[in-house]
């Protein structure tokens, strides 16, 4: 790996850790979709707290995943063409979304039907009855970066670029104009699926985030944006960022998220000024977060410790097995007479180095299991 793109390293390894903390404290009381939900319940101070913290990374944390892989895709596909890049993208992103529907999910699915819904019937019953609804878990990230990039394979087939483009550095404007697309379409796409529903196992209405900052980082990987991006465009995003991370707790205070049923409801989707209020900040901190991010890790984290360079290469590996981990952790330690905050440390604790520690242990021990069991990292880490 390049000094170069250690940062990226560095930010790929944080923000997956980010996720398994996320399913963690769902897990525990956080409202979220998981297979285990509320499995014990902490205090409701702490799911208080955990709920801003995890509502604000959340508008992000996934954008930034997608302007990375971006990032990366434009310059790999000026070098292979449409053609190898779509067969290869195919291929190093396809095979762990099958593995994963088909190897793992179903024991998952058993036990979110047991214990989230109240299910008595056996496994195999509830196999024959689910085998074509399973869903991928988190794998489909890999199924949205995957139609991305044939998406983008495709459009580059049809009109491929007449001559070099333009190096001009990015400007504050064109990340207001981001920020304001974001913000504008999320808006109305909450109208059709409003924020937390699934529709075929995906988040619609999180996607015009991810294809907006998805295709920020294509052009950014090619326009060299992201690598030029000003000392003084980098702090302005990092104050934006930080002012309405701060004023999240107000808006949701002001507009009754606490209350819970209908009141929270409004922030989810509609003609409401709490739905405009989150679609708004979704746009200003997904695009000003990711870019203060980028440039903050280049910087200043543009090179790789000694714990980073096994937890790295292991990555993306820990991002698919990390749902499987969480589960048999929670399982084990639920009749321990604990409290819930105790628990929720234990399982985040043993997930981060359970998830790394098996991914690491799986892209080391065999040549096949490098090769499916860590293609995304591939996707965000190196330009091959």
């Amino acid at each position: 790996m390049t000094r170069r793109l250690a940062y990226l390293d560095n930010l790929k390894v944080l923000l997956v850790g980010g996720v398994i903390a996320v399913h963690s404290a769902v897990t525990y009381g956080f409202d979220g979709s998981w297979y285990l939900e509320s499995y014990d319940e902490l205090t409701a101070p702490l799911v208080d707290a955990l709920t801003v913290m995890i509502v604000t990374g959340w508008m992000f944390g996934l954008g930034l995943f997608f302007l990375i892989s971006g990032r990366l895709s434009g310059p790999s596909l000026d070098r292979k063409g449409a053609g190898r890049f779509a067969r290869e993208r195919a291929i190093r992103l396809g095979t762990p979304v099958l593995a994963y529907t088909l190897l793992v999910s179903p024991a998952l699915e058993y036990f979110d039907y047991r214990e989230n819904e109240g299910g008595a019937g056996g496994f195999w019953s509830f196999f024959a009855d689910q085998i074509w609804h399973f869903g991928p878990g988190p794998t489909w990230f890999l199924e949205a970066l995957l139609a991305f990039s044939l998406g983008y394979a495709l459009l580059r087939a049809w009109r491929p670029p007449r001559r070099a483009p333009s190096r001009a550095p990015l400007r504050g404007r064109h990340v207001a104009g981001m920020a304001l697309a974001i913000a504008a379409s999320s808006f109305a796409a909450h109208l059709a699926w409003p924020i937390g529903s699934e529709q075929f196992h995906l988040q619609l209405g999180m996607f015009p985030q991810y294809a907006i900052l998805f295709s920020l980082g294509v052009a950014g990987g090619r326009r060299g944006w992201l690598e030029t991006l000003t000392p003084k465009l980098q702090r302005r995003c990092g104050l934006v960022a930080a002012c309405t991370a701060l004023a999240m707790p107000a808006i949701l205070l002001a507009g009754d998220f606490f209350a819970g049923g209908a009141a929270e409801a409004r922030f989810l989707g509609g003609w409401h000024w709490q739905a405009g209020a989150a679609s708004l900040t979704e746009g200003v901190l997904a695009t000003c977060v990711s870019l203060w991010a980028v440039a903050c890790f280049r910087r200043r984290h543009n090179h790789l410790r000694p714990l980073a360079r096994h937890m790295a290469p292991a990555a993306y590996g820990a991002f698919i097995v990390h749902p499987p981990v969480l589960v048999g952790l929670a399982l084990a330690i639920q009749s321990a007479p604990v409290p819930a905050e105790l628990k929720f440390i234990c399982v985040l604790a043993g997930g981060l180095a359970g998830s790394f520690g098996l991914a690491a242990l799986a892209t080391h021990a065999r040549p096949i299991a490098r090769t499916i069991g860590t293609p995304p990292a591939a996707s965000f880490v190196r330009v091959s």
